[in-house]
């Protein structure tokens, strides 16, 4: 069984009641994040924070339900502990390069402040974090229940009388398969809408496939896997399209800016007044990012489950190394800023968890430089093509999946190796091999006398 998360979206019945409850939380997420979101938390675990923060009372004396406090303030501390643990697997990568041990000993104990060098890495990677989140807050298990109301599936968040009426809730869901029983609610406001997130178990998927192979990620399509096929062909144009639009619109909206103040430095202070609350909104611009983003991680897990379709080993390269680029155009940079490779990822994860395929992330580093043939760093890549010494020409993505696949069962390379000690690797593989190929080319085998030759001796 895989957890996965599900959204019901729904009308509040009081929209003020709701809006006060997340000014609140939003007041929490904020100060948590400014005590503990650098030096605070050295040497604290999840359920330290919390004791420190009740023992404290600092946010006793807040009008907001209590349990809705405590959630609340857990799923903040989680977050900036998760943002820390993202922030030490960065480091372990860079104090790979030193190999040393003392280091990793200090790291994992959360000691590295007695070290300058892993207190350096830190500060670098672990920059104090600052909290925007004011739209949301976590309910409890047994503070909601839920009941269906004119074919309509109504969640009620009970709440302590002193601080005001429960909040009713009524979703667009018939209830049809929706058990919201033991688990909490994270209560999402957006405008006038509200999203009702809750995790559920997910089924198991179809059988996956028999075969071993591997994938690599690109731009234009979703994935390209060893067998030379493309999958999820539109995800570079639809990225692209929306790109582009988030472009020309903030170009437009730079040039409204300056206006605005050009009318305010005036004096004209209505007029800047209409254009910031006519023209500078972001609500049409987040409804459009949201659309994109539900479109893209269709496209991923659509791919993902294509090729778990014939695949019982999948390796991919690993998620927190660079893109592989095309030619590096103009909008390059624009546009694979915001290209979604975490949900290409995630997708193929968890579409081979549900499936039951094994998924094995491979260190990526020059998959696309070798030969997939000849396993050695020798021809070159350009654009999408990539050529072989010999001659031949490849298409580059089919030939970085093949050497993705083959670098599963590569024992030398590790997922972590710094890409130096990779090269190294490859190229005394690659002298090994030119070595001995001249060894046999210029050894000459021993000459046969000539029949003439032998009987003239005689």
């Amino acid at each position: 069984m895989t957890t996965v998360t599900r959204t019901l979206y729904a009308t509040p019945s009081s929209l003020p009641a709701l809006r006060a409850v997340c000014d609140v939380m939003a007041f929490v997420r904020a100060d948590l994040w400014r005590r503990y979101g650098a030096l605070g938390n050295v040497g604290k675990s999840a359920a330290d924070i919390r004791k420190e923060v009740t023992a404290s009372g600092w946010y006793a004396g807040l009008a907001v339900d209590g349990t809705i406090r405590a959630e609340t303030t857990k799923d903040a501390v989680n977050d900036i502990l998760t943002y820390k643990a993202a922030a030490c697997a960065k480091v372990r990568q860079a104090i790979a390069k030193r190999t040393s041990k003392r280091l990793y000993t200090l790291l994992k104990s959360d000691r590295w402040l007695e070290d300058r060098y892993l207190h350096r890495m830190m500060r670098k990677h672990f920059r104090h974090g600052v909290s925007h989140c004011d739209n949301q807050f976590i309910v409890r298990s047994d503070k909601h229940e839920s009941r269906i109301v004119d074919g309509c599936l109504v969640v009620k968040v009970s709440i302590a009388s002193k601080y005001g009426e429960p909040l009713m809730l009524t979703t667009n869901s018939s209830g049809k398969n929706v058990d919201l029983a033991g688990c909490n609610l994270r209560v999402i406001l957006k405008g006038d809408a509200v999203e009702i997130r809750y995790a559920t178990e997910k089924a198991e998927g179809r059988p996956c496939g028999a075969a071993e192979i591997g994938v690599d990620k690109g731009y234009t399509e979703a994935f390209t896997d060893s067998d030379g096929k493309r999958h999820g062909e539109n995800f570079g144009a639809v990225l692209s399209a929306y790109s582009d639009q988030v472009s020309k619109t903030g170009k437009a909206r730079n040039r409204l800016h300056a206006l605005e103040k050009k009318h305010r430095a005036a004096g004209r202070i209505a007029k800047a007044d209409h254009i910031r609350a006519n023209n500078l909104g972001r609500v049409k611009l987040d409804a459009r990012r949201e659309r994109t983003q539900k479109k893209l991680r269709t496209i991923a897990y659509q791919s993902s489950h294509t090729i778990v379709d014939k695949a019982a080993v999948v390796g991919s390269e690993d998620p927190s190394s660079p893109v592989r680029g095309k030619v590096q155009w103009r909008k390059y940079n624009r546009r694979m800023s915001a290209w979604a490779k975490g949900v290409l990822a995630q997708a193929l994860d968890e579409v081979c968890t549900q499936r039951r395929a094994t998924h094995i992330v491979v260190n990526a580093a020059y998959t696309s430089q070798m030969d997939s043939f000849t396993g050695l760093l020798h021809g070159r890549r350009e654009g999408d093509k990539f050529y072989r010494i010999n001659g031949d020409v490849l298409q580059a993505d089919a030939n970085a999946a093949r050497n993705v696949r083959n670098r599963i069962h590569d024992q030398e390379i590790t997922r972590y190796m710094p890409h130096f000690q990779v090269k190294q690797i490859l190229l005394a593989r690659s002298s090994g091999a030119t070595e001995r190929h001249e060894a046999s080319v210029g050894r000459r085998k021993p000459r046969q006398r000539s029949a003439d030759k032998s009987i003239a001796q005689l």
